[in-house]
């Protein structure tokens, strides 16, 4: 069977950005694909948010001024790889809201974008475990 070339329409892949916008939570840190950093626009600055009643993490765009603000990504030129956050104290409130986390684990939990305020939902009840890689060492 003879493709005809004239019907094929090519879309091409940008192997630079995951699928799923999802959030990596391990032992040490917390990683934000870098599908979520194009989906919020390469904001300078969010504020976190949660409610633990639901199990809801959000990430927030917000101007440098704003209460509680945190900085996050580069510029969209500048931003290579995902951003990793280790603050310790962001991580603690993270865990806490994954059922039955265990720290050996590395968790993942795709986020949903809301495009009118700018802010992603995770709901950590879904938070999906996976076992660590053996080094090789």
């Amino acid at each position: 069977m003879a493709i005809d070339f004239s019907k094929v329409n090519l879309e091409v892949i940008d192997l630079n950005t995951n699928a799923n916008p999802d959030l990596y939570v391990n032992r040490n840190g917390i990683t934000f694909s870098k599908r979520i950093l194009e989906d919020l626009n390469y904001p300078q600055n969010v504020q976190y948010a949660i409610d633990p009643t639901q199990h809801i993490f959000a990430v927030r765009v917000c101007k440098s001024n704003e209460s509680k603000a945190a900085g996050f990504s580069k510029a969209r030129n500048e931003q290579n790889f995902a951003f990793t956050c280790g603050n310790k104290n962001l991580h603690d409130l993270v865990v806490r809201m994954i059922p039955s986390y265990e720290e050996k684990k590395r968790y993942k939990v795709t986020g949903e974008y809301d495009a009118e305020n700018r802010v992603m939902y995770f709901d950590m009840s879904t938070a999906e475990g996976f076992s660590f890689r053996a080094s090789g060492k």
